[in-house]
């Protein structure tokens, strides 16, 4: 299990479909994780220079910043130390072996939490155990 695993930290959601950013925000947030969100690749690279993310979900298909080119700026600015999880509508089309973990779309929210708890903590353990 990850090093992260044992601490609290916060995760950030790139994706270029406002109501994926907002469905996932609302639903790790219910679970106790605090989450922030990008609209694009670049925007999450640019919070990720000034914010420490216990994790990173991005979608792999955006307008300019694929999901693969923001694995390289994070790899660049971070190194290994923040796990990434792609998200995909066609895994089988991607190195899935560059990821920490690849959610296949759809996916359920129960699939989900397990993979965000595989990396990390819940903030408020209040609702983290239903």
């Amino acid at each position: 299990m990850p090093e992260a695993a044992k601490k609290p930290a916060k995760v950030l959601v790139i994706d270029d479909e406002t109501a994926i950013l907002k469905m996932l925000a609302l639903a790790l947030s219910r679970k106790g994780f605090g989450v922030d969100t990008a609209d694009s690749g670049e925007k999450g690279v640019k919070m990720l220079q000034s914010n420490d993310y216990g994790l990173v979900i991005t979608d792999m298909v955006m307008g300019k910043m694929s999901g693969e080119e923001v694995l390289q700026e994070i790899r660049q600015i971070k190194g290994d130390t923040v796990p990434v999880i792609a998200m995909s509508g066609t895994p089988w089309l991607m190195d899935e072996h560059l990821f920490d973990a690849v959610l296949p779309k759809p996916y359920s929210l129960k699939v989900l939490y397990g993979m965000v708890k595989e990396f990390l903590s819940p903030i408020s353990e209040k609702n983290a155990l239903s």
